[in-house]
């Protein structure tokens, strides 16, 4: 496995793409202790350029800026020579003007800088409200650590989406994968997660240990920052129940009841621990499925080691990296991707959809051993005319069924995923 100092990370090879980002500001932003500051002194470690990372928690930096307002356009100034400067700016967001200092820097000096500004929950909630950078900047999603991270193998990952539509070319590409090396990066991942330092240390200790301290940090600092929520315990029940109910469609009303709060209440919670990063959801498709599901939309953890080390673990890792897939290929302009899922009242389910524009591209169905093909699967594949894919935990074999229908061991297929 990759030593945390030199572990590539799959962003590397599209983020600073001057197709899709030259002249642009780029917003990076994910969870926090994902790696973005690594990888952004990585970035500026592979230029010719020196001392131009700042971290906006450092009171040297907001003091240099205090002391004159053009520090940092002085600093491009002085270092330009011919080509744009790489300039990283970490939790700019915690100044109150921030969102000034970037339009005061950006607008003159566009053309001579390459502007990386990355951050955790409040730079991705602030992205989303809507601001006055609007059109200086494209934002970019960190994720937990994939499996061609972690093997350090970017050889096989898919580029478009092209295999997944077509069945038969994903099931020759998964057969190229050697399977021992991927094997053993997928038992790691499942047993410590995609967070690179408890990754790392490989230690069952160490990744107890590092779970409750990340959680109280988050209650500590973001939380505070985010919200109002004073009832810290009532939260914390929440979070002690959601691992519980990883892969299946959320009622707040039972969650409710467990809690004892209000229904309004309970969406809050829900929606910041999102902004969090701590949580995401999925929710229903049900364009031409008759009788399908609308409502209830199915939970995941970021940290899907939080999740319970069977079936649900491996289900929520899945989760993780088809919407990390969609988000790449969203960024990098081959479309506007979505993970769903589809559930009808005869609860017939698949665990993942994958849409692309609007329109189902691949079905996705999590399974720990070896099995036949899911009827529910098999069935939704022919009413949508599209592939269906069956991704085993512990599979060995690749495999085509009739119906659209194939088996793919889960090692080889996120290899793939990226």
């Amino acid at each position: 496995m990759c030593k945390l100092a030199n572990m590539e990370r799959l962003l590397k090879n599209y983020l600073f793409d001057p197709e899709m980002t030259a002249g642009k500001m780029i917003f990076l932003t994910g969870p926090r202790q994902i790696g973005k500051t690594t990888f952004a002194q990585d970035w500026l470690s592979t230029t010719s350029y020196k001392n131009t990372y700042f971290n906006w928690d450092d009171p040297a930096v907001r003091r240099e800026y205090t002391r004159n307002p053009l520090f940092f356009a002085n600093i491009i100034n002085d270092q330009y020579l011919g080509e744009p400067v790489p300039l990283v700016f970490d939790e700019i967001h915690k100044h109150k003007n921030w969102r000034n200092i970037l339009k005061g820097l950006y607008d003159p000096l566009k053309d001579r800088l390459r502007l990386l500004v990355t951050g955790s929950a409040r730079l991705g909630l602030y992205r989303k409200s809507g601001d006055s950078l609007l059109g200086r900047y494209f934002s970019y999603q960190m994720f937990p650590l994939g499996l061609p991270e972690v093997v350090g193998d970017f050889s096989r990952v898919l580029s478009d989406e092209t295999p997944l539509a077509d069945g038969e070319s994903l099931l020759r590409l998964a057969g190229k994968v050697a399977p021992e090396k991927v094997e053993r990066g997928l038992e790691r991942l499942l047993a410590f997660g995609g967070f690179p330092e408890p990754f790392i240390k490989g230690s069952v200790r160490f990744h107890r240990r590092w779970q409750r301290e990340y959680l109280t940090l988050l209650f500590r600092e973001d939380l505070r920052d985010l919200s109002r929520i004073t009832d810290i315990r009532g939260l914390e029940q929440l979070i002690e129940l959601l691992p519980g109910r990883v892969g299946s469609p959320l009622s707040i009303n039972s969650l409710r009841e467990d809690i004892g709060c209000h229904h309004q209440t309970l969406i809050h919670w829900l929606e910041v621990l999102k902004e969090l990063y701590l949580i995401f959801t999925v929710r229903p498709w049900h364009r031409n499925i008759l009788r399908a599901i609308r409502k209830e939309s199915k939970l995941y953890f970021l940290d899907w080691s939080i999740a319970p080390i069977s079936g649900p673990r491996f289900e929520n890792l899945l989760a993780v990296s088809l919407v990390r897939l969609a988000a790449r290929f969203t960024e990098t302009g081959l479309g506007n991707f979505e993970v769903r899922y589809v559930r009808d009242k005869e609860k017939r389910e698949v665990d993942f959809l994958l849409i692309k524009d609007n329109r189902p591209l691949a079905l996705f169905e999590s399974k720990d051993t070896e099995k036949g093909i899911s009827p529910a699967g098999s069935y939704f594949a022919r009413k949508l005319a599209i592939p269906f894919y069956q991704i085993v935990a512990q599979g060995t074999k690749s495999e085509r069924f009739p119906g659209n229908c194939f088996l793919l061991p889960a090692s080889r297929f996120l290899l793939l995923c990226g």
